[in-house]
């Protein structure tokens, strides 16, 4: 025998209109009764089985929310510390690209000096090299008008040697 619910329990057409009182028919027979019963017990059951199921199902579900969380959590704190670690090399490398910035215009300011200290020397160099040039042809000047004089004086000197010899 299938198990079907009586349609005309939910229709109204059980009931009988009596001298305008309602009065229900008896339209269901006590074996329909039964098994109306047996099927009511049966979706009982299944319906229990379905509410432990989805408590088992919500229970897991807490259970992954949980986890996911703890996971998210995790992996939050390590792009957190990355994040960190990330900024100080950065601010390191800055730091580092500064220092060798200002060491460069340390060492240009210091070339700057030293050229113009080279400068001021291969100056000072060529001045005494004129000095010099010029003091050296004055010396040769002198030197000839020395040994010019010289020659003067031993031709003089040779003269008056034959003039006292006569």
């Amino acid at each position: 025998m299938a198990r079907e619910l009586n349609r005309e329990l939910f229709t109204g057409r059980g009931f009988v209109a009596n001298e305008g009182t309602a009065q229900v028919a008896p339209a269901v027979r006590p074996e329909e009764m039964r098994a109306l019963n047996l099927h009511v017990e049966s979706l009982s059951k299944r319906m229990k089985e379905f509410e432990s199921r989805v408590e088992t199902m919500h229970t897991k579900v807490e259970d992954l929310v949980v986890q996911n969380k703890q996971r998210f959590e995790r992996v939050q704190s390590h792009f957190q510390r990355q994040t960190e670690i990330m900024q100080s090399g950065m601010t390191d490398v800055h730091n580092k690209i500064a220092q060798v910035v200002s060491r460069l215009n340390e060492r240009k300011i210091s070339e700057g000096v030293v050229k113009e200290m080279v400068d001021r020397h291969a100056a000072v160099v060529q001045s005494f090299e004129t000095r010099f040039q010029q003091f050296q042809k004055v010396m040769s000047d002198q030197e000839l008008q020395l040994m010019h004089a010289r020659s003067e004086l031993k031709e003089a000197l040779h003269e008056l040697s034959k003039l006292k010899k006569l």
